[in-house]
């Protein structure tokens, strides 16, 4: 999902897509080899030891490969306008703030959130946003606002479609890679049915709205209800519940490719040049919200004694029953009213971190000798690789460069 979906889903851009899927390679690579450090250092303090090295298991790497697609949620919103060593420092600095915010969130408030809506794409999206505007705010010089090299050709949508199929099929494996036995068939179930509706509310409210349908939402608000669906995935909800989820997901996304971009661009200058905020950002927040809820309503009729399975923090702190229970640790009894309250503390915090810390590696990033490209050199494969020639019949390459 993370080399093959993200890397194709972001070749819409037809002179960019050399750039879009091989960054993708190399940041996604860097990321998860830094992942496996950062995730480690916070998986010792969690132990108060630091004696034996980090473990490389199964879990550690799937959480390596989360950590990779939060930074390829940024890298989608600042496609086309970074310079490579621009994109690795912002994925170190990233990389760090990531797994911080995660054990924060995990280890501290005791949050669930399996399938990822909040620490990944809450978290990438308001991070890569934030970065975006900082960096071009009064930037004339670098800014990619109605940039003429920032287009999609027949040919380039039709293989960002290969991504968004790999993603829409894989989405389900995704949220419950990290669960076991009934808690991940739970995640499968409702991811599906959850993705599965926003595919077709996508499909409506585009046709409703556009008076035909609009490939940048069909390419992307179909797997919103895949990212709305990570933070409940596991979670005992009904299956209407997970029909609505992805529905209000998908309609959502779909305006917002519709109306909330534009006006975004209009008022605040915020440029996001895959639409991560109608992708990631709003159904993130959906799914997120949706699992304060769900916690808040975990009630024992429901759970019986193996909440804590769910939510950790709600099982048994009596060891015994604990062991009994098959549990890997003892709980702290908490209710659902705290554990409700604590998912919406980690809401809070992951955007306030997101945004904070994308405000200023964005403006670290500003600093000159980071070789960032001038606007002309922007969305443009041939300033990066060996014989790139975008295609100028589609694209209208000429003209588009006089005027830069």
């Amino acid at each position: 999902m993370v080399y093959v979906g993200f890397g194709f889903l972001l070749v819409f851009n037809g002179r960019h897509s050399w750039s879009s899927v091989g960054f993708n390679l190399l940041l996604s690579a860097f990321a998860w080899q830094w992942s496996v450090l950062c995730y480690g250092f916070w998986a010792k303090v969690a132990e108060g030891d630091f004696s034996e090295p980090i473990p490389l298991d199964i879990k550690m790497l799937i959480a390596a490969d989360f950590s990779a697609a939060t930074v390829m949620v940024t890298f989608s919103g600042v496609l086309g306008k970074l310079s490579p060593l621009q994109y690795l420092l912002m994925t170190f600095f990233e990389v760090i703030i990531i797994s911080t915010n995660q054990f924060i969130g995990e280890a501290k408030f005791g949050a669930e959130d399996e399938g990822g809506s909040m620490f990944i794409h809450t978290f990438g999206c308001y991070f890569g946003l934030a970065l975006s505007w900082i960096m071009f705010f009064r930037n004339k010089t670098y800014n990619p606002l109605n940039h003429p090299h920032n287009i999609t050709t027949y040919n380039s949508d039709t293989f960002s479609m290969i991504g968004t199929l790999f993603l829409w099929i894989f989405w389900p494996s995704f949220n419950g890679a990290l669960a076991d036995g009934a808690a991940q068939h739970r995640a499968i179930i409702n991811t599906l049915l959850s993705i599965v509706a926003s595919a077709g509310a996508t499909f409506a409210v585009s046709g409703l709205f556009r008076g035909k349908f609009g490939m940048p939402e069909v390419q992307n608000s179909t797997l919103a209800g895949g990212v709305a669906m990570g933070t409940c995935s596991t979670m005992m909800i009904e299956p209407w519940a997970a029909l609505l989820i992805g529905t209000c997901a998908g309609s959502l996304s779909t305006l917002g490719f519709i109306y909330l971009t534009p006006f975004l661009e209009r008022t605040v200058k915020l440029h996001d040049t895959a639409g991560i905020h109608n992708l990631h950002g709003i159904p993130g927040l959906i799914g997120s919200f949706a699992g304060v809820f769900a916690a808040l309503h975990a009630s024992p009729d429901k759970y019986g004694d193996y909440v804590g399975y769910v939510f950790p923090h709600m099982g048994t702190s009596n060891e015994t029953l604990a062991w009994e229970l098959g549990l890997p640790e003892p709980g702290h009894d908490r209710s659902a009213n705290t554990q409700g309250g604590m998912q919406a503390a980690a809401i809070g915090v992951t955007l306030g971190l997101a945004i904070s810390s994308g405000l200023f590696v964005g403006a670290f990033l500003r600093i000159p000798v980071f070789d960032q490209p001038l606007r002309k050199d922007q969305f443009d494969d041939s300033h990066w690789w060996v014989e790139a020639s975008p295609p100028s019949a589609e694209s209208g390459s000429d003209k588009e460069d006089e005027e830069l």
